[in-house]
C-alpha cells in the first residue's frame, strides 16, 4: 500500500504530515492463489497443485504459482520440473531468493561448498527465512550440526509460525546435545502443525 503525504495550509505551518492510501497501489490477490497457498500449507498437495497451475493459466508470469509448482515438484522429487519452474520465476526476476534457494538446494549435493558461498551471498544481499533454513540444511546434510542448529534457529526467529523451522531446530538442537530445548521444539513444531491442519 502506497502512502503519500498530503500537505495543508494548517499542517504545513505546524509541521504535521497527513497521509492518505493510494488505492491505485493496491494489487487484489487472486482467492484461487490464496487457496492454493493454503492447501500447500495444510500438506493437500494435490489441490495446491491444481489451484496454482489453474491461476498460471489466467495468468501465465504469476511468481507465486511458479513458485508454490516448484515448491511441490521438489517435495514431491521431480527435480527436473522444481528447476523448470524456479527457473521461469528467475526470469521474471533474477533477483528473487525464492527461487535461488530452491536450485540451490536442489544442486546443493553436487557441490556444497559452491552452494553454501551463494546462500551466504543473498542472505548478506537479503536475509530471509527461507534463505536460512536451506542453509540450514545444506549444513545438515554435510553432517556440520552446530552449523545447522544456527542457521535453522535464525529460520524460526524469523517466522515463529512455520512449523518445518521450529521442527528443524528441534532436530539441530537435538544434534548437538541441547534435548531438553530440543523437545520444546519439536512441541511447538507439533502446536504449529495441528494450527495448520496436519502434523
Amino acid at each position: 500500500i502506497e502512502t503519500v503525504p498530503i500537505p495543508s495550509s494548517r499542517s504545513a505551518a505546524a509541521g504535521d504530515i497527513s497521509v492518505h492510501r493510494d488505492p491505485a497501489g493496491v494489487t487484489p490477490v487472486s482467492p484461487a492463489l490464496m487457496q492454493a497457498y493454503e492447501a500447500l500449507q495444510s500438506g493437500d498437495l494435490a489441490r495446491a497443485k491444481a489451484l496454482y497451475v489453474q491461476v498460471l493459466q489466467a495468468e501465465a508470469r504469476n511468481m507465486d504459482a511458479l513458485l508454490g509448482l516448484g515448491a511441490i515438484a521438489l517435495n514431491e522429487g521431480r527435480l527436473e520440473d522444481a528447476s523448470r519452474y524456479y527457473q521461469r520465476v528467475l526470469e521474471l526476476d533474477p533477483r528473487n531468493s525464492y527461487a535461488q534457494a530452491g536450485l540451490i538446494s536442489i544442486v546443493g549435493g553436487a557441490d556444497a561448498q559452491a552452494s553454501e558461498s551463494r546462500l551466504q551471498q543473498l542472505i548478506a544481499r537479503d536475509p530471509s527465512a527461507v534463505l536460512y533454513f536451506c542453509l540450514g540444511n545444506l549444513y545438515a546434510q554435510q553432517g556440520q550440526w552446530p552449523a545447522a542448529q544456527q542457521a535453522y534457529f535464525q529460520a524460526y526467529q524469523m517466522q515463529q509460525d512455520h512449523a518445518d523451522y521450529a521442527f528443524n531446530l528441534a532436530v539441530g538442537l537435538e544434534h548437538v546435545g541441547q534435548h531438553r530445548l530440543a523437545l520444546d521444539y519439536y512441541r511447538k513444531a507439533l502446536d504449529l502443525s495441528f494450527k495448520k491442519g496436519h502434523a
